[in-house]
């Protein structure tokens, strides 16, 4: 696993599921390369504390779910200050939510 590894698979990611950088003052790319060399060098924590691939591929999975579900608390929350209901809705029908 390199950052380049991780940053060709989010782009492809992203590509299907865009990230809306207009309103935030920071370059995607940068963004996309701080996340790819911090879930490496996590990878190599775990690695040179002795935990196999397996067991590393499980930690990476949870950190994975963990920002997914805070990621969606907190998009849940900007459709509720929104102010329109009706997006909010279709949001959670969308994602089996409501």
């Amino acid at each position: 696993m390199t950052p380049q590894t991780i940053e060709s698979l989010m782009t492809e990611i992203e590509a299907e599921d865009s990230i809306d950088f207009a309103t935030l003052r920071l370059d995607e790319n940068v963004a996309r390369s701080l996340m790819a060399n911090h879930f490496c060098d996590v990878d190599d924590r775990l690695r040179a504390q002795g935990l196999s691939a397996e067991e590393r591929l499980e930690v990476m999975a949870a950190i994975a779910a963990h920002t997914m579900t805070e990621n969606m608390v907190l998009h849940i929350q900007r459709l509720r200050h929104a102010g329109d209901p009706a997006d909010f809705r279709a949001w959670m029908q969308r994602h089996g939510l409501g």
